[in-house]
């Protein structure tokens, strides 16, 4: 297994405002959505809404790149993988969410320490310039593996498609389709402690773009082009943005 390896993202205009917003670090933003990506949930096991919605964006990403899922050939390396993928089955007709993600969880460690001498192509950790370290879970080694995807390509496009404007514009009437890179974001700031219960710095600005964005959704919901809708908000939340940022 890999140590260290450098990547480059392009931390988007969207994705900024979005974590500027709601006062969330780049990388602990990344680290949390690395750490719900589920093999379990991936084959059909639920738990908790965090897990499902990482998971999620992992399968929106293969059917983006049109990528299939890979076949295992080294025949120990496909061994094991059917072994523990047998076990993580059985746990899919769990009632109890809370003790089926547990017995997940301590398969996937098994799992992953049987792995260790058969493959070095898993890494552990990288390197964002400039933005410090992810340390890389091995359900999110596993999923970029057998999806074709590059854990480069999976975290860009969590980020691309983290957008405030388009979610709140596609979902002001009725809710049409969450995205789910916006749902994971959702579910640090609501579920996480730590942040959960922070105290929002800049409390003045929170307050006047607070009540304008309820002002924005009473006007935007006369505006039927969607297109429209979500320029406003782009609009909005840059203005947002551009004020937090000014008094740093």
């Amino acid at each position: 297994m890999e140590s260290i390896r450098q990547i480059r993202l392009n931390y988007r205009e969207e994705f900024s405002i979005a974590c500027t917003i709601n006062n969330i670090n780049y990388v602990d933003l990344l680290q949390y959505f690395v750490d719900h990506v589920s093999f379990y949930v991936f084959i059909g096991g639920n738990t908790t809404a965090a897990y499902l919605w990482a998971t999620q964006v992992c399968v929106e990403c293969r059917e983006a790149f049109g990528a299939r899922v890979e076949t295992i050939k080294d025949q120990k390396v496909q061994q094991v993988a059917l072994k523990f993928i047998k076990k993580l089955t059985a746990l899919i007709d769990y009632t109890d969410h809370i003790e089926s993600t547990s017995k997940s969880n301590s398969l996937m460690k098994m799992w992953e320490q049987e792995m260790l001498p058969l493959t070095a192509t898993y890494i552990n950790q990288i390197e964002l310039p400039n933005k410090g370290e992810l340390q890389l879970s091995f359900d999110f080694n596993l999923l970029c593996s057998m999806n074709g995807i590059s854990i480069q390509n999976q975290l860009q496009y969590f980020i691309d498609h983290l957008s405030l404007a388009m979610e709140r514009a596609t979902n002001l009437l009725e809710i049409i389709k969450t995205s789910p890179s916006v749902a994971v974001l959702l579910s640090l700031i609501s579920s996480e402690e730590v942040v959960k219960n922070r105290t929002l710095p800049k409390q003045a600005i929170y307050r006047k773009y607070g009540l304008q964005l309820l002002k924005l959704d009473k006007k935007q919901k006369e505006e039927n082009n969607l297109e429209n809708r979500i320029l406003n908000y782009r609009t909005f939340y840059l203005d947002w943005y551009h004020a937090l940022n000014k008094e740093n």
